[in-house]
């Protein structure tokens, strides 16, 4: 029964044929089907297991035994070929060798537990042949909680409340608090929720899509920004860049960038500038965004790393649009990408706000992938 704990651990083909990866594993997986020697395997003890797989190691639940080992992959191979060494369970020392591939609703393997003859078919033709499919276990990770506060002058934040919270969930599990004061578009006005200094306590991440520039009390910027300071994640949305212009500056080496302008909206060349990065990977070289708002940007902070930029006609330069920047104990991701709400609502837009949340809260792997439970739902 053991051995059957090798088979299990093929799930480490979770995640996108074209990108396999040992990061990809990470999660708990099930049984769909099971078969060895062209017979459908019908221990319910067996069926019933759970395989846990992470940082390329796996550990195998039966009601009675555990079983654990390391995977490896060779995604050079077609099909992908995987190696399962046993390190604890009743063949220490054991490697099973197989092949795994993408089918519609998860992912099959084909191995040989004994390790003498990698299969090279889907097919179970011996005794020591297996072929399993797999579906992931339905999650239980606690969704993250996200409170975004907005509101302002210069834009539809009723609108951009719907796109944001509803195409982040689509890609991010997590729940949402909403703060849009009523009466609050102009350019000056102190957001309700900062009225208490515990504001953010109860939140994982929050994003900022505000835009007041001429709320510039010190005293009042320091009661928004000392959470972050202290670790709580932000993300950091269009105008929030022009916001609480304090003598202090604080906000600015908070955000990680410093912008007091923009130019006329015209769509623009962006590039990506740090495609080794997990927010960026995967993204193209180049691409456009439809009628924008491309902000000026004076200074990046030593703490920030630009990920993307703005070709603008007007200044002659790729103005820094997209970055991550460390402020405090805080992971930081901004853009300055979003004044329209047709730019909001493109799945290229909301994918790279959501790896861009994700990574501030410590939630992406280095793939670029949301870590096990808190992609979607």
């Amino acid at each position: 029964m053991k051995r059957f704990a090798l088979l299990l651990a093929a799930l480490v083909l979770a995640g996108p044929a074209f990108a396999l990866s040992l990061s990809d594993l990470s999660g708990v997986w099930l049984f769909t089907t099971l078969e060895t020697d062209g017979n459908p395997v019908t221990d319910e003890t067996v069926l019933a297991a759970e395989f846990e797989i992470a940082n390329g190691r796996y550990v195998f639940h039966t009601s009675d035994s555990t079983t654990k080992g390391t995977v490896k992959l060779d995604t050079t191979q077609s099909p992908v070929q995987i190696d399962l060494i046993e390190t604890e369970g009743e063949h220490p020392g054991n490697v099973a060798v197989g092949i795994v591939e993408l089918i519609p609703g998860g992912w099959r393997l084909a191995v040989d537990l004994s390790g003498a003859s990698r299969p090279d078919k889907f097919a179970s033709d011996g005794s020591d042949h297996l072929l399993a499919s797999y579906k992931r276990k339905p999650s239980s990770t606690k969704p993250l909680r996200g409170l975004l506060i907005t509101g302002g002058c210069c834009h539809d934040y009723p609108g951009q409340v719907t796109i944001l919270t509803n195409g982040l969930s689509q890609r991010v599990n997590i729940t949402w608090d909403v703060v849009l004061d009523p009466d609050s578009s102009g350019t000056q006005h102190r957001v309700s929720v900062y009225d208490r200094q515990d504001w953010a306590a109860r939140y994982d991440v929050v994003i900022h899509n505000e835009c007041y520039s001429d709320e510039k009390d010190p005293a009042w910027l320091e009661r928004i920004v000392r959470p972050h300071r202290e670790g709580v994640p932000a993300v950091v949305i269009h105008c929030a860049a022009h916001c609480y212009r304090a003598p202090t500056n604080e906000w600015f080496r908070f955000i990680g960038v410093t912008s007091h302008g923009h130019g006329s909206h015209f769509d623009y060349a962006m590039t990506n500038v740090a495609p080794g990065h997990p927010i960026m990977l995967g993204f193209p070289g180049t691409w456009h965004t439809p009628k924008e708002e491309l902000y000026n940007i004076t200074s990046v902070e030593p703490t920030a790393t630009p990920l993307a930029t703005g070709w603008s006609p007007e200044t002659k330069t790729g103005e820094v649009n997209v970055w991550v920047n460390t402020y405090g104990k805080a992971r930081v991701f901004g853009t300055t990408v979003g004044h329209y709400n047709h730019t909001m609502q493109e799945p290229l837009y909301l994918d790279l706000v959501a790896r861009g949340l994700l990574w501030a809260c410590g939630k992406l792997t280095d793939e670029g992938k949301p870590a096990f439970g808190y992609g979607p739902k």
